[in-house]
């Protein structure tokens, strides 16, 4: 009886300490570039990746970064203050770092193997 009264208390510790532990883990990306991009031109409204990457899903935001980002584009137009945010996605630097930053947001989408918003 003590036998399982002690190991229930160890099992219980260990879970524990790794909950503890992955609430503290930063999610590292694979994706540095894609980072960098998305830091710069569009975590000022979305946050760190996990406010805008988790509303969707990988495929999902592999359709809305197709074709240049016309989806990405009708997703924007409309809003207040996103003047800056639809000339970015018109623009030829947008056409060279798209590729990374969807790398980057999909590593946050909500069906990501990772899911490095729970943390």
């Amino acid at each position: 009886m003590l036998n399982k009264i002690i190991l229930s208390v160890l099992i219980s510790s260990l879970f524990c300490t790794n909950i503890v532990f992955a609430k503290n883990a930063k999610h590292v990306t694979k994706e540095k570039d894609g980072q960098k991009y998305y830091l710069n031109r569009c975590s000022s409204c979305h946050g760190a990746g996990s406010r805008g990457g988790n509303l969707y899903s990988i495929n999902e935001w592999e359709r809305i970064f197709s074709k240049n980002g016309i989806e990405l584009l009708e997703l924007h137009e409309g809003e207040d203050d996103v003047q800056d945010v639809i000339e970015y996605i018109k623009s030829d630097s947008f056409k060279l770092e798209n590729k990374n930053m969807l790398n980057f947001i999909q590593e946050f989408a909500y069906d990501s193997e990772l899911i490095p918003t729970c943390y």
